[in-house]
């Protein structure tokens, strides 16, 4: 159990001990209804929720906490519901936006997310009035979900207005950070999640952010100790598990970057450079059938990355399966001439270098500028970053 959930916990006893002596107490029940669920108690919840009824307390105040008990058992359609019942009893109230933002955001409805936090985000000087919580929390839905839509300019555009407005909340500053990394802007990207970490050292965005700025500057060992704190956050991100991979290959421990690279591609499939990572792993730990997995995986997902086919086409040289790897190497060529897999698959079959130099390839991938700061992975959009919701 994690410090907060033993905090509510501890709290949560104290108040049912109150209750037994003022069972119909509407503070009372509205405090042990959200430690309740911030323990995830969810019988526990739904006993203050019954009382509530049963006391004809407030609907709309406790139809708030039903549809946030809806949404921490997963049942998002529940949750919408309550909430649009609630949204044509009250209107546009900030809180409500935000409750149907997020369970949109969870169902994947990024553009509808954005669509209900707009009035609220774009030139409205009264959302400056509202409770610094409420603006954290519309500032952060905000921008994860322009993230998620890749929409990174735009991100970026808001980002820098709110930082020369003085409005963008440090709640926020790590979200905003992921938005810098995937621009490859690792000093603004540093900057803001030194921001957010001042505050929450715990906020999962600017981990993950902080930890790809110390991959593109080589520090493995520091990006291993802030992605440790991220998994122990959130321990199913697949993006973190990606990068500390990568990092793991990086500092050349194959077993720990195998075990990390194959948790990412289960969990964020589309991502063309953890595939990559995976492959090259594989091949360095001397499995050419698994890294030649993992680069046809790669190309499944676009077929115009030169260095997927570049590196489906060099283990199928090693294969000995050199007509198929020629089709792959002259694809790769087409597409960028410069692609480097491509080029030794070639000088392999023609007998101008052996399948020894291979971890020296590997290094000089590795290597690249940009490798791990997001080249190989631009051929997608980036990988989502997660925090708990």
């Amino acid at each position: 159990m994690n410090p907060t959930s033993t905090v509510a916990a501890a709290r949560l006893e104290r108040l049912l001990q109150y209750l037994d002596e003022d069972p119909a107490n509407p503070v009372l029940l509205a405090d042990a209804f959200d430690m309740a669920l911030a323990c995830s108690r969810h019988d526990a919840a739904q006993v203050h929720l019954a009382a509530a009824s049963e006391a004809g307390l407030d609907h709309r105040e406790w139809d708030f906490r039903r549809a946030h008990l809806c949404i921490a058992k997963g049942d998002l359609g529940g949750a919408l519901a309550l909430l649009d019942r609630l949204r044509a009893e009250l209107g546009n109230h900030p809180v409500l936006a935000h409750d149907l933002a997020h369970v949109h955001l969870l169902q994947g409805n990024y553009k509808t997310t954005c669509e209900l936090l707009a009035p609220w985000m774009q030139g409205n000087e009264d959302a400056q009035a509202l409770a610094v919580e409420v603006r954290a929390a519309l500032q952060v839905l905000w921008l994860r979900a322009l993230h998620r839509q890749h929409r990174l300019e735009d991100a970026w555009a808001w980002v820098k207005d709110a930082r020369a407005r003085a409005i963008l909340l440090p709640q926020a500053a790590g979200v905003a950070a992921l938005v810098a990394v995937d621009r490859s802007d690792f000093g603004s990207a540093q900057t803001l999640s030194d921001e957010a970490l001042r505050v929450d050292s715990a906020q999962m965005e600017a981990l993950v952010a902080s930890a790809s700025v110390a991959l593109a500057q080589r520090d493995s060992a520091r990006a291993v100790a802030l992605l440790e704190q991220a998994l122990a956050v959130n321990s199913s991100d697949g993006r973190a598990h990606g990068l500390i991979g990568m990092a793991y290959l990086l500092a050349r421990d194959l077993a720990r970057a195998r075990r990390h690279l194959e948790e990412a591609v289960a969990k964020v499939p589309e991502h063309i450079g953890t595939w990559h990572a995976l492959g090259w792993t594989r091949l360095l730990a001397g499995e050419r059938a698994g890294a030649l997995q993992a680069f046809e995986q790669a190309l499944a997902r676009d077929r115009n990355f030169a260095e997927s086919h570049g590196a489906v086409g060099l283990l199928m040289v090693l294969e000995g399966r050199s007509p198929e790897a020629m089709r792959h190497v002259e694809l790769a060529e087409r597409l960028d001439a410069s692609n480097m897999t491509g080029r030794y698959a070639r000088a392999l079959m023609a007998g101008e270098v052996d399948a020894q130099r291979l971890p020296a390839l590997a290094r000089r991938l590795l290597d690249r500028p940009g490798f791990f700061g997001g080249k190989l992975s631009d051929a997608l959009p980036p990988a989502q970053c997660s925090a708990p919701e």
